[in-house]
């Protein structure tokens, strides 16, 4: 039985955390920010998913559960060679690099595009999988939480947080929304102790951000939107600082947006940016077009610093408060749409998709338009889908 995450409330929660911990003017903040403009995006974003949520709840949409003979061994031959190839060539990568790039600073930037496709792979297979064990043995196997730890090792090895992320929120999310009749405590979405582990995980993950900063740079001087004399007789807050620097940084850029582009719009632009990196020659991203608006500081090849405009800083680019209400709108309107589409297909590569949508939208709060990568990996579920599914067609003889 599948029972779909209480996406909305999720995403609402979140929404308002991230943006107000960055909104509101706390003593630790090194400067206080007009608040007004920030607010009305915020209205204007919570107003358009949820109308955009409610209103595909009132349609009835004619989807069938799918059909075909899973070819489950022809799937554990990807599944085990996708994650052999992914722990080989990041092995490889860090001997090049000459040590684990996540301990290396700077080095953590020097990647293979080849690697990081099979890391992802790798990443889609897995949660595949997760889905198929508990739906055929109901639980997962300790040979797949040795891999899957494993996996995470690895992945976390390479210094970059999105993979680890997206792996084991997939994992978290299909083991939540598939309901077989075990575990049933656990997954209650909503109790002190979830909301314990997503504390520690905050934590874990700003103390892993401050930590890298500190390898190079001196963290009070890094963080220069943290007014660190005011933490002194505070030292709990100083492991989550990193993470609310950002949050507050989000804010800045969002005002800075609003100042530069109210009555100078991209139209549509900034949203198919990622798109045209794809094409010959120099193209500027999403994240590096909106260093370039902002005036932020520029790489030694003179491309402009990346930076995450959040979601509804990258809309307002886009088309103003318009394009805020519409996009949220629509991202309301896919999640739920993507919930019909799992609880009636029932088959672990639709729940897959799902989770891998879940993850992802709740990052935009913070990153801003879908990246490239994700649509590819779309791609490549619906592909190992039609690899691995046998479609059985009956001729009707009249």
């Amino acid at each position: 039985m599948i029972k779909p995450l209480p996406f909305l409330r999720i995403f609402i929660s979140l929404f308002l955390l991230i943006n107000l911990l960055g909104i509101i003017n706390f003593s630790f903040y090194e400067t206080r920010l007009e608040v007004k403009s920030l607010i009305y995006l915020l209205a204007t974003g919570l107003t358009g998913i949820l109308f955009g949520n409610l209103f595909i709840r009132f349609l009835k949409l004619p989807i069938s559960e799918s059909k075909g003979v899973f070819k489950s061994n022809l799937f554990l031959i990807i599944y085990y060679l996708s994650n052999f190839l992914s722990i080989t060539l990041i092995t490889i990568t860090h001997i090049l690099n000459k040590g684990i790039i996540i301990m290396q600073g700077d080095k953590r930037f020097i990647t293979f595009s080849y690697t990081n496709l099979f890391i992802y792979t790798a990443i889609i297979t897995t949660i595949v999988y997760s889905a198929i064990l508990l739906q055929e043995k109901l639980r997962f196997t300790k040979r797949f939480l040795f891999f899957l730890f494993l996996q995470s090792l690895f992945v976390l090895s390479m210094g970059y947080r999105s993979p680890l992320i997206i792996l084991i929120g997939g994992v978290v999310i299909v083991f939540l929304i598939i309901d077989n009749g075990y575990f049933n405590n656990i997954k209650k979405f909503f109790t002190p102790d979830k909301l314990l582990i997503l504390i520690v995980a905050f934590t874990t993950m700003s103390a892993i951000s401050y930590y890298r900063v500190s390898q190079q740079y001196d963290p009070n001087k890094f963080f220069k939107n943290i007014d660190f004399n005011n933490l002194e007789d505070k030292p709990y807050l100083k492991p989550i600082m990193p993470t609310l620097a950002v949050f507050r940084y989000d804010q800045q850029v969002i005002l800075k947006l609003i100042e530069e582009t109210e009555n100078n719009h991209l139209f549509g632009k900034l949203a198919i940016t990622n798109f045209l990196t794809i094409l010959p020659g120099k193209q500027l991203g999403v994240r590096n077009k909106i260093g370039e608006i902002v005036d932020a500081r520029k790489l030694p090849d003179g491309t402009p610093w990346s930076i995450t405009p959040t979601l509804q800083g990258a809309l307002f680019v886009d088309g103003g408060y318009i394009a805020v209400y519409i996009g949220f709108f629509i991202v309301g309107f896919f999640a739920e749409f993507l919930k019909k589409l799992m609880v009636s297909k029932k088959d672990p590569f639709t729940i897959t998709i799902y989770s891998l949508f879940i993850i992802n939208t709740l990052m935009l709060i913070h990153t801003g338009y879908y990246d490239l990568l994700f649509f590819i990996l779309l791609v490549l579920i619906i592909l190992l889908k039609f690899i691995t599914y046998r479609i059985n067609f009956k001729i009707h003889e009249n």
